[in-house]
């Protein structure tokens, strides 16, 4: 089966109305960064800086902006600068180690993460951030247990109860998995991500008509979400639908995926 991901959630707000970027308001930034507009936040913050550089918003929101520009020391610097305005902001320490992660240096988030939860114990976001860097880390005990104390401190917290999931399909604790997927969608039923975990999940149950629903149902609500379509082109592979596998094995090729192009050399799919 495909590995599967763990992402963290960077919080951001919603769309720009703004018409004149040097009049943008924190407001109008927090729109534009929710559209992910980042060119445009970047330059909203900027514009905002030469007048006010005392708003910790700002900082995260340029943070947002530089990190979706793939810039990850101006994002880096503009995370801590937030952080330095307002020592409680945990999205914006929730950003920080996340471009840590990135930059593979989860150790130092890990650090960075402890030390801040010494004033903020009970943050579930930050106990999901802590729970990303020590699966980096393969400490697979320690990941779980953080991701179970976000779940325990925000239930409705889906990042968290999705990354949960996820190690509990890895060990195998298959009933449960599935049962905090369904809880995840429950919260949000359209979400492709969750219906192709918990295909994986009752594939790993040997159950593959139920596999080949969820992977099916996933693709439906997006039909480019890779993961899914790869993980059905393998289930029907597996199953021997050949047919079907070199169907979804061609969408998964023309998505980009090289493992895709690289399969369909096979002589199994040359006849």
């Amino acid at each position: 089966m495909k590995k599967v991901f763990f992402l963290i959630a960077i919080v951001v707000a919603m769309l720009s109305s703004c018409k004149n970027i040097s009049d943008a308001t924190v407001e109008d930034i927090q729109k534009a960064c929710e559209k992910e507009d980042w060119n445009t936040t970047k330059e909203m913050c900027e514009a905002y800086m030469k007048k006010d550089r005392s708003n910790p918003v700002v900082y995260k929101c340029l943070g947002d902006a530089y990190y979706g520009l793939k810039d990850s020391a101006f994002a880096q610097y503009s995370y801590d600068q937030a952080i330095a305005l307002d020592s409680m902001y945990v999205d914006a320490m929730v950003g920080s180690a996340d471009v840590l992660m990135n930059g593979g240096d989860a150790s130092l988030a890990i650090s960075h993460l402890r030390a801040q939860m010494e004033y903020i114990p009970d943050n579930a976001k930050l106990h999901n951030a802590l729970g990303c860097a020590f699966r980096l880390e393969e400490n697979d005990a320690e990941a779980q247990a953080n991701f179970e104390r976000a779940v325990q401190l925000d239930p409705h917290y889906l990042t968290a109860r999705r990354n949960l999931a996820i190690m509990q399909i890895d060990n195998r604790d298959l009933d449960d998995a599935i049962l905090n997927l369904e809880t995840a969608l429950d919260e949000n039923p359209n979400q492709a991500d969750v219906y192709n975990y918990m295909a994986l999940a009752y594939a790993y149950k040997s159950n593959p008509e139920e596999a080949e629903k969820l992977f099916l149902k996933s693709i439906s609500i997006d039909d480019k979400y890779l993961p899914a379509i790869e993980n059905l082109a393998f289930h029907y592979k597996h199953n021997g639908n050949l047919d079907k596998a070199k169907k979804y094995y061609e969408k998964a090729a023309k998505l980009g995926s090289e493992n895709a192009e690289h399969i369909l050399k096979n002589s199994i799919f040359k006849k």
